[in-house]
């Protein structure tokens, strides 16, 4: 078993393949980086919703012509990781592998594969007429796809296996050439960056629709401050959000200004002066606030004053959200696109390569 290559090494085989392209179709499997492939990296970690699928076709069709494959293909799982539930693909007209038909296969009947299947992890089939008799379901999904050879690349969405990128031959391969295992590696990579991020962000849009649901909501989170009185009122909403009984006598409750995190008060009290001042129609902030339980909650507060002929504060009525997942998920997000560039920048890790019966080659 050989050493595995350090980034620097690597770093040095990309700038040595950089601007060629190997290809032999006796052995659809080898690549060199390219300029086309780096875009292709970059075009997959950067998917956006109303373009993806068209980016990952174009992106397949891209890495298939650059190795020479018959068919280079992603196979998206269902939430509940059952089956296959879509699949794009990039296939020669002439090789007859049909890697559409991934479309509704069930892990529970590819158990093999399935065990071996995690991020980043490439699990080979070399020759699909000469697998074990244990292997039946495997068998009939190459036959089903009409191939003899396939290299899988799982890949995790949001910690979890959600789909497969997978190079497929329509006969027999001698063994898969080093790049391919990289570039898979890399392109995996990309791919499973991007997909979180989307599904995250598709959760982030469902928490802003509700939580702009929410903000219509009538007396949901309000506090109203009567400075003649010095005295503030909360919503029931208000209370049961912080932590507090919806029937806490008001004169019982914290000063809404004790409980706006210290690092936050000289921004805070900034903008309710500035809108005092008239600078602003409304007060509008994003906070943290100290939750009963001591925990420091993020919410969006919005507040308009009422003034008299002078311009003296009457009143201040605000409207407060708590809305720590979104920042949460933000913080997630960003977190992800951090780890994707760690991710490409480090991709050179070693490859270690077994047959259908697990042995180390």
């Amino acid at each position: 078993m050989s050493e595995s290559p350090s980034p620097e090494s690597v770093s040095r085989i990309a700038a040595d393949l950089g601007g060629t392209l190997r290809r032999s179709r006796a052995n659809p499997s080898r690549v060199g980086l390219n300029p086309a492939i780096t875009k292709v990296a970059v075009d997959l970690l950067n998917l956006e919703p109303g373009t993806a699928e068209q980016t990952l076709s174009e992106s397949l069709e891209v890495v298939r012509d650059a190795i020479g494959a018959d068919s280079v293909c992603f196979a998206l799982l269902a939430e509940d990781g059952s089956m296959f539930e879509e699949v794009s693909h990039a296939s020669t007209v002439l090789s007859g592998c049909c890697p559409e038909r991934l479309e509704g296969a069930r892990m529970e009947d590819l158990e093999w594969l399935q065990s071996k299947l995690g991020h980043m992890r490439l699990v080979e089939i070399r020759d699909a007429g000469r697998l074990s008799p244990r292997l039946a379901g495997e068998a009939e999904l190459m036959r089903q796809i009409a191939a003899g050879a396939a290299l899988f690349a799982g890949l995790d969405i949001d910690g979890k296996l959600g789909g497969v990128l997978a190079v497929v031959s329509a006969r027999p391969v001698a063994h898969w050439h080093v790049d391919v295992y990289l570039l898979l590696k890399l392109l995996g990579a990309s791919l499973s960056a991007a997909l979180t991020r989307l599904k995250m962000g598709r959760e982030l849009e469902d928490i802003e629709e509700r939580d702009e649901l929410t903000r219509h909501a009538a007396n949901d989170g309000v506090w109203d401050f009567d400075v003649e009185s010095n005295t503030i009122r909360f919503s029931p909403r208000w209370k049961v959000m912080m932590g507090y009984g919806e029937d806490e006598p008001d004169e019982d409750m914290p000063d809404w200004r004790q409980l706006v995190h210290p690092e936050d008060m000289v921004r805070v009290q900034g903008k309710i002066r500035d809108h005092l001042e008239g600078k602003t129609e409304l007060f509008e902030s994003v906070h943290r606030m100290r939750h009963r339980s001591g925990d420091w909650r993020w919410v969006m507060s919005r507040a308009k004053a009422m003034v008299d002929d002078e311009g003296r504060m009457l009143r201040l009525v605000g409207v407060e959200l708590d809305i720590t997942d979104q920042k949460l998920y933000e913080e997630a997000l960003f977190r992800e696109k951090q780890n994707a560039q760690i991710t490409l920048q480090s991709i050179g890790d070693g490859v270690i390569t077994t047959d259908s019966d697990c042995r180390i080659e």
